[in-house]
């Protein structure tokens, strides 16, 4: 129990947080305090014995306190929020009635600021009516800031730790679609959280080219290679113009920094930038000893489905996660399953892992009708959808037999499948699946576009009855099909695997993996289904929630990384 000298008094002021034995005493005080004169502004839940005995036996993140003159208590305090998942708590002050003025509002909310930094809380909010003059002061001289928030209120905010300089990393991630989706998802992210705030946030862009004798450098040329002689089984990666056009709408809050690939100049631009901490890093780089690491840890599937891999590759995976999550102080991953994985197959791991919450969120443009598309890709009538790479894990045979179960019986319904047609893991795939649809007669029935424009993707997402996602595994839940459509309120049918099962809203039905039987039943009450998409306004209100829940997350992993605390 912590004490410090009480003002204007010989007696110790001491804060104590509250365990089943406090109930009576917290009790006592709320008594005290619901009939005093400031119980008008404190009165963030019922002030009673039951709420007392309830508050005193939780047992989540939320810091619950009282404060003590010698034995009599005198004060309750708290900070709440963080197991509601806000990385930035509430706090309440209330006193008894006759300690009020003796300095010991001052000494609680010091108490709760130590203890909020302990915790790696960047910043405290509060609420105060603009008429509780005494407490408004007390708080301004404190250093909080204060903003309109309703009639008569004010929304305060006190910042604990200075400013923080993020590094963004884009390697590895800026040369694929995905990973660029990803990147700027992170980046969106931590621009909506309120915990982030004051950082800066600095986009490390590798457009140079590497030392000629760095690992980077061959690397590259490795690339380079591997791309020519598999030119035809991938997507174009994305130009470095469209890559810069991204970063810079996100605004002034963004700086584009360009550097050469290689580790060094990653290193070098943090000492230069004084950057505190870096995210998200694939690989335990030593970015210098000021700079904190936020690793980012994909998936398993080199563990879950060994067969799609080589001894080699296994054991390269799993040299590189093991290193990442034994030598960076913070991990950040898409998935609860994820964060199960590192504990069973890496036991050894020692960084904090941040599971980011299922974040589906339309961009504002794509709420915007375009004409014609579905007439251009030759679509009329009911469609399915599969926005899936035809990678053999992806499991689109599963969602063809399906197909063909209803087929004869809804005649106009199409099955429309987008994404790169060749896995070079698994050449043969594909042209399977396309004897599957000749022997089926249904060639003219499932419409097979390959790699098309995201913002068409969408567009015909936005039109389809339902999106099929009959994947083995994916490293997020539903993989980024499922976090489009559902951001734009489209129904899914999902194959029931684990990390399917964490997405938390929109409407899913979900089947059992591989059974083709049961997903035909999902499709025919799916074509039955009348579902009417929530307006506009609703999808963007439930897309900056969700934003900045997985901000939050990601500034607390930055926080945990950080090398002063």
């Amino acid at each position: 129990m912590d004490s410090v000298p009480a003002p204007r008094s010989t007696a110790q002021v001491r804060f104590r947080p509250l365990d089943l034995s406090s109930a009576a005493n917290l009790g006592r005080l709320f008594d005290q305090i619901r009939v005093s004169p400031g119980a008008e502004f404190f009165h963030p839940h019922p002030l009673d014995q039951a709420e007392a005995k309830r508050i005193c036996g939780l047992s989540g993140k939320d810091y619950y306190c009282l404060a003590y003159l010698d034995e009599t208590p005198v004060g309750y305090g708290m900070l709440r929020g963080w197991d509601a998942g806000y990385a930035e708590p509430s706090l309440g002050v209330a006193l008894a009635p006759g300690f009020v003025g003796r300095g010991l509002g001052r000494a609680l909310t010091t108490h709760l600021h130590t203890v909020a930094k302990e915790r790696g809380a960047a910043s405290i909010r509060l609420k105060v009516y603009t008429r509780n003059q005494a407490g408004r002061a007390l708080y301004l001289k404190l250093g909080y800031a204060f903003t309109p928030h309703a009639d008569g209120e004010e929304l305060g905010r006190i910042v604990l730790i200075p400013s923080m300089r993020v590094g963004i990393l884009t390697s590895g991630l800026v040369h694929w679609a995905g990973g660029l989706d990803f990147l700027c998802g992170l980046i969106n992210s931590l621009l909506a959280a309120p915990s982030a705030e004051k950082a800066e946030l600095i986009v490390l862009l590798p457009t140079l080219p590497p030392k000629f004798w760095s690992k980077a450098n061959f690397k590259e040329l490795e690339g380079r290679i591997k791309r020519f002689f598999r030119r035809r089984a991938g997507a174009k990666p994305p130009e470095l113009e469209a890559v810069r056009e991204r970063l810079a709408a996100f605004g002034d809050r963004i700086i584009i920094h360009e550097i050469r690939s290689d580790a060094e100049a990653h290193a070098d631009a943090c000492r230069e930038l004084k950057i505190d901490a870096v995210l998200p890093s694939m690989r335990p780089v030593d970015y210098g000893a000021k700079c904190g690491t936020v690793g980012y840890l994909y998936d398993f599937q080199h563990r879950h489905l060994p067969e799609l891999f080589s001894p080699i590759e296994r054991a390269r995976r799993d040299r590189r996660f093991r290193d990442l999550v034994t030598k960076v102080p913070a991990v950040i991953v898409n998935a609860r399953c994820v964060a199960k994985d590192i504990r069973t197959f890496i036991p050894e791991a020692s960084a904090q892992v941040f599971t980011l919450p299922f974040t589906p969120a339309a961009r504002p443009e794509w709420l915007l009708r375009l004409e014609g598309k579905a007439v251009h890709y030759g679509l009329s009538g009911p469609y399915f959808i599969v926005c899936n790479q035809f990678w053999e894990h992806k499991d689109h045979r599963t969602a063809f037999r399906a197909f063909a179960r209803i087929a004869a019986s809804h005649p106009t319904v199409k099955l429309v499948c987008t994404g790169i047609t060749v896995d070079s893991r698994s050449p043969d795939y594909f042209p399977s699946l396309e004897a599957d649809l000749r022997q089926q007669g249904l060639e003219a029935r499932v419409a097979i576009l390959g790699l098309i424009p995201k913002r068409d993707q969408i567009e015909l997402l936005k039109g389809a009855v339902a999106l099929i996602q009959p994947t083995l595994f994916e490293g997020g839940p539903g993989g980024g099909a499922a976090y489009d459509a559902i951001g734009l309120d489209v129904p899914v049918i999902a194959s029931d695997i684990p990390v399917n099962l964490e997405i938390d809203c929109g409407q899913v039905d979900f089947f059992p993996v591989g059974d083709d039987e049961a997903l035909a039943e999902r499709l025919q009450v799916a074509l039955r289904r009348k579902h009417r998409r929530r307006d506009d306004q609703a999808l963007l209100d439930s897309a900056a929630e969700k934003t900045r829940q997985c901000g939050e997350v990601i500034w607390q992993a930055l926080l945990a990384a950080r090398p002063s605390g």
